[in-house]
């Protein structure tokens, strides 16, 4: 007797649709960036990101999380925040700004960086989720280059900034060394084996108390309205970074100290 062929779960297009149009979006923004429309650019990639936030959460949801999404989704990744936020940057800090070519590297090195972050994580990920990521995730890392044109565009029109005498400090010329630091920092945190908190994990769950999570969170998006959307993306990240990077540095010391009573 034969047996029932087993009907295709049609529930899968719709994580894999999100994971495209996170594709596709990371594209457009190459497409924008190469026409000089940088800013445009930077919130099209930041789409992507919102996209593949929710492919993973939908994949859950409908009960298609696979071994194929995973792949896929990395597939994607890897244009969307691999080699988009490396060629906007090469755009907006490096062309036709008379440096070396040799600086070219500092992109480079965060895509190889980034696709290596990518394939460790498709040996060690579970459809399931976790509660933390081994490294950098690119996403994010994509998005802490992706909000220094937007930022540094709305900078002349700040008040707040002009009042503190930034706005002449604050500008893609005199960044651009800073903008080197922050490129080698964000590749070689995605190589590392720091701990990174999932952002569900970050955002409400850091503290013991619900209330206080949803203070903080309050207190970032209040950000918006009072300053400008790439301010508050700014400080996230600034907030994020700092958080991991003190964890990870408490835990070392921490540790070095038990070695040190347990060897004495």
């Amino acid at each position: 007797m034969v047996g029932k062929r087993r009907k295709p779960n049609v529930k899968i297009i719709f994580p894999s649709t999100l994971t495209s149009f996170s594709m596709v979006f990371g594209f457009i923004a190459i497409l924008l960036a190469a026409n000089d429309q940088i800013v445009k650019a930077c919130y099209i990639m930041m789409l992507s990101i919102l996209m593949d936030g929710l492919d993973g959460k939908v994949a859950r949801m409908t009960n298609t999380a696979s071994e194929f999404g995973i792949q896929y989704d990395s597939l994607s990744d890897l244009v969307a925040f691999g080699v988009t936020p490396c060629f906007i940057y090469a755009r907006y800090f490096l062309h036709d700004q008379g440096f070396d070519k040799l600086f070219y590297l500092l992109p480079m090195m965060f895509l190889v960086c980034g696709a290596i972050r990518l394939a460790r994580f498709n040996i060690t990920a579970s459809i399931y989720g976790k509660t933390h990521f081994t490294g950098l995730p690119i996403p994010a890392a994509a998005f802490m280059v992706a909000m220094w044109p937007p930022f540094l565009n709305w900078v002349p029109s700040s008040e707040f900034l002009a009042g503190l005498g930034m706005t002449e400090r604050l500008t893609r010329e005199n960044l651009f060394q800073f903008s080197m630091g922050l490129m080698i920092v964000l590749s070689w945190s995605m190589i590392s084996t720091i701990k990174f908190d999932t952002p569900g994990g970050f955002w409400f769950r850091k503290f013991k108390t619900k209330s206080l999570n949803y203070l903080v969170i309050i207190a970032f998006l209040a950000l918006i309205p009072m300053f400008h959307f790439s301010f508050f993306c700014v400080a996230i990240s600034a907030y994020y970074l700092t958080s991991m990077f003190g964890r990870a540095l408490y835990d070392r010391i921490r540790k070095t100290e038990e070695t040190t009573a347990i060897i004495e």
